[in-house]
């Protein structure tokens, strides 16, 4: 049996062969959509907190309803391969916050 499909290949083994043994992995730019409550205060408060963790978001919009329960958050952070997971972990830790998923 035969396949057309190549076989999958992990991201971080990708960012390794592009950065060579030895060398530090390249930060990215990731899209990430975060959910929060609260409205705009919510979302400032959400805000300031990447901020203060030390995370680079060269792009962020928000989308923010009046009388709505959450508001949305799409924004890119730069990250490495290994990062994500514990990105999307200590955002989920934050108050307000509802969910943080990959864009």
């Amino acid at each position: 049996m035969t396949t057309l499909e190549p076989a999958p290949v992990q991201a971080a083994d990708v960012e390794r062969a592009v950065n060579g043994p030895g060398r530090r992995p390249s930060r990215l730019p990731r899209p990430w959509t975060i959910v929060t409550t609260g409205g705009m205060r919510g979302v400032m408060t959400l805000t300031s907190q990447l901020c203060d963790l030390g995370y680079r978001v060269p792009d962020f919009s928000v989308d923010v309803h009046e009388g709505v329960s959450c508001s949305c958050i799409s924004c890119t952070v730069a990250l490495t391969t290994d990062e994500c997971d514990a990105f999307a972990a200590r955002v989920r830790t934050l108050p307000g916050v509802v969910s943080v998923e990959p864009f």
